[in-house]
């Protein structure tokens, strides 16, 4: 899933075991915690990865998670309801 997200400049093999890990988590939330906005989930993991990185990772992990959730969820950050 994560894989099918992400852009050709960023292949998984450039993504280090942190990002990975907080790719991994949001995106078993948007597959698994429906009761959880989409806003909500790529909110908080946008955050978790500012904590870790400065340059463009948290852009990354907004961008692959709001992929994702469009796919599994059939909407974006922007279309949610709640």
């Amino acid at each position: 899933v994560i894989r099918q997200a992400l852009t050709e400049d960023w292949p998984l093999s450039r993504l280090d075991s942190t990002l990975r890990a907080i790719l991994r988590a949001g995106v078993y939330e948007l597959m698994k915690r429906e009761d959880v906005p989409v806003a909500v989930i790529v909110s908080e993991y946008v955050d978790i990865a500012k904590a870790f990185y400065e340059e463009d990772e948290p852009k990354l992990v907004n961008a692959v998670l709001d992929r994702v959730s469009r796919r599994v969820r059939g909407e974006g950050r922007g279309k949610d309801a709640s």
